[in-house]
This record gives structure tokens, C-alpha cells and sequence, in this order.
């Protein structure tokens, strides 16, 4: 009995979705080793199983001519991999930012600081809206670009002495 390539076997499956499977049984163990050794046991079968759900869903786009799918399925588990890299890092660098681990924190605690952050966001939106312009912008440059009390009142003086930055 002849086996299908790839290509054949997506072709048919355009039209009996089940064949697709063929693909997962053939191509699914060596790509989960793979996936093992780039981000190890635990990520593997989630990122082999989007990888062929991702397949499936653009088995209309595949170009036929290419008789062996590894390179394409290998192309969308690198790039779900590097997703899940991006991801992490940016967990990371806001874990480093905030100091709160959101695997940590109960989701209690994040929506009922939410739901604060929310409330006092408006309230101090009003107080600074309320602020003298000189006042508003000194106490801006302090908090958010981090300059101290004293180079905020060393810096720039407005034309028309408002007052900010003045000493």
C-alpha cells in the first residue's frame, strides 16, 4: 500500500478534515522533541498542539508543491515558541517594574486593586487637572521622568514666570 505525502494528505483534507490526522500521527513525536529541547517538557504538548491547530486552520493556504509539511509545521512551532520567549520576557520586565508576580498575586487582590488603582486614577487626574500649570508640570517631571525635587527647580524657567521650575 502506498503512503500519501504530505501534500496529498492536506489536499484531501480540505475536503475530509479527519486525514488531517494523518499529519499529527506522522510529524507530532519528532516535533514535541523539538519542542522539548528549546523550552522544555512542561510547554511541549500545548505549543505541538497549537502548532497543528494553527495547520489546520491555514491547511487551505499550504503549497501543495511541497510534497514534506515538516518545514511548515517546524516554521509555526518556531514562531509560537518565540511568542511564548516574548511573553515571558515581558512578564519579566514587568515583574521587575511592579515588583508583583501575577502567578503569585490571588485574583482577588488584582481585581480589587484594579478596581482602587481605577478610582484613585480619576481622583488624581482631577487634582492634577486642578494644579497651577507650573505646579502640575514640576510635579509631573518629578514622578515620571524621576528628577529629584532640586533639578526639577534648577531646570528651565518658562517665559512669563508661571513659576515652573522656579525656585
Amino acid at each position: 500500500m502506498e503512503t500519501a505525502d504530505d501534500a496529498m494528505v492536506i489536499e484531501r483534507s480540505r475536503h475530509e478534515p479527519e486525514r488531517f490526522a494523518t499529519l499529527f500521527t506522522r510529524h507530532a513525536p519528532a516535533l514535541k522533541r523539538f519542542v522539548i529541547r528549546r523550552l522544555g517538557q512542561d510547554l511541549a504538548e500545548d505549543i505541538v498542539a497549537e502548532t497543528f491547530a494553527r495547520a489546520f486552520q491555514h491547511r487551505e493556504t499550504y503549497d501543495l508543491s511541497r510534497d514534506d509539511a515538516r518545514p511548515w509545521l517546524y516554521g509555526i512551532a518556531t514562531n509560537l515558541i518565540g511568542r511564548h520567549r516574548r511573553q515571558e520576557i515581558g512578564l519579566y520586565r514587568a515583574l521587575s517594574r511592579t515588583g508583583v508576580d501575577p502567578v503569585i498575586e490571588p485574583f482577588t487582590d488584582q481585581i480589587d486593586r484594579r478596581v482602587a488603582a481605577n478610582g484613585a486614577r480619576r481622583r488624581l487626574a482631577t487634582a492634577l487637572a486642578g494644579l497651577p500649570r507650573g505646579h502640575r508640570d514640576t510635579l509631573l517631571l518629578v514622578t515620571w521622568a524621576e528628577l529629584t525635587s532640586p533639578a526639577g527647580r534648577t531646570g528651565p524657567r518658562r517665559s512669563g514666570g508661571d513659576g515652573a521650575f522656579a525656585g
